[in-house]
């Protein structure tokens, strides 16, 4: 799907045009992410309650009730779409066909069927696919990364996510609960840490198994995931969203020769302690400041995760316009975002 062709057409020093697919809240919160990105900018808004597209448009933004009219547009260079998961794929194959870039929010798509049959289109046409994985583009989970494939405290051998989420905000009648939209807990949700488990380990998994528990009227509110990667490495997953106020996201990394734990679903906590390597501990000392000696024990924090997560937001979408106008490497790929996927539905 890389496509090596650098963007040649009239507008070239002109910002890409973002079109927007789907008005929910998160598609309002990435309208402002977007806003001051020197490379791109907001262009339309699309939703089939055209109200709620002017509602979130900026000034000058066009607002359309069809996705058609939205892909007719030619200001429109980068279709984002934000509908709920079942859509992904459809709307996702609909603007590649039209020769148009792809931002998508998790997951790719609920089905490998749909997941495919996107990516293929985008291949047929020469354009890029991204996904929104705001995890791989926070500065913490960057830190986190770099640790692991450093080799500084040794092979990562376990990962452990713990996710308790609330679901005030989710009514019985929410699509979040029909795994016909959102594809249940592991697509909807669970990818992006499938995503960022397989970015540290490096690869695949070998072995993937998984369960949910149901709340007594039926809505599946739990799940859990188990994967292998060989003899090398093991990985833990549990989502819970049956808290009300009282939210937490631990991560923890067990490596040969230390830890690491970062708290937050949107990270404000990093801390490390172990032993590095002798041979590796330059590189410890860049990734955490030069102060640091073989053995470690240093806390990174990031206290404004609203700013984050809007930088992170924005950091996806700078990475696919440098990928479409300088031919860069995408940090997310559609590839990535097909694996997570596979992991997610066979955990599912």
């Amino acid at each position: 799907m890389e496509d090596d062709r650098p963007r040649t057409d009239a507008r070239l020093n002109d910002p890409l045009g973002i079109g927007i697919v789907g008005a929910g809240r998160f598609a309002a919160f990435c309208v402002g992410a977007f806003d001051g990105l020197p490379e791109a900018r907001v262009v339309a808004v699309m939703d089939m309650d055209r109200m709620r597209a002017e509602a979130i448009a900026p000034r000058g933004a066009a607002a359309y009730a069809d996705l058609d009219a939205l892909l007719d547009d030619p200001a429109v260079d980068i279709v984002h779409v934000a509908t709920p998961p079942y859509l992904h794929g459809r709307v996702t194959q609909r603007a590649v066909e039209r020769g148009k870039h792809v931002f998508v929010e998790k997951p790719l798509a609920t089905t490998l069927d749909d997941a495919r049959a996107a990516l293929d289109a985008a291949e047929r046409a020469g354009v890029r696919v991204s996904i929104d994985y705001v995890l791989r583009h926070h500065p913490l989970h960057r830190l986190a990364i770099e640790l692991t494939h450093s080799g500084a405290l040794g092979a990562l051998q376990h990962f452990t996510l713990e996710n308790f989420a609330s679901s005030e905000s989710l009514p019985p009648d929410h699509w979040f609960w029909d795994p016909a939209l959102s594809g249940g807990i592991h697509v909807e949700h669970g990818v992006h840490f499938f995503d960022l488990c397989l970015a540290l380990a490096g690869r695949g998994p070998d072995h993937v198994s998984g369960g949910t528990q149901r709340r007594s009227d039926g809505r599946v509110d739990r799940a859990s995931a188990f994967l292998l990667f060989g003899d090398a490495m093991a990985a833990t997953f549990y989502h819970a969203f049956n808290r009300t106020t009282t939210e937490r996201t631990t991560i923890r990394l067990a490596f040969e020769r230390g830890h690491a734990t970062i708290e937050g679903w949107i990270p404000t906590r990093l801390e490390v302690e172990g032993t590095a390597k002798p041979e590796r501990l330059e590189k410890v000392r860049t990734l955490f400041g030069s102060g640091i000696r073989e053995r470690v024990s240093t806390v990174v924090e990031r206290p404004d995760r609203q700013d984050d997560y809007r930088l992170a937001i924005r950091a996806g979408m700078s990475n696919l316009v440098a990928a479409i106008v300088r031919n860069e490497p995408l940090e997310v790929t559609a590839e990535d975002g097909l694996r997570s996927l596979d992991v997610a539905l066979r955990a599912s």
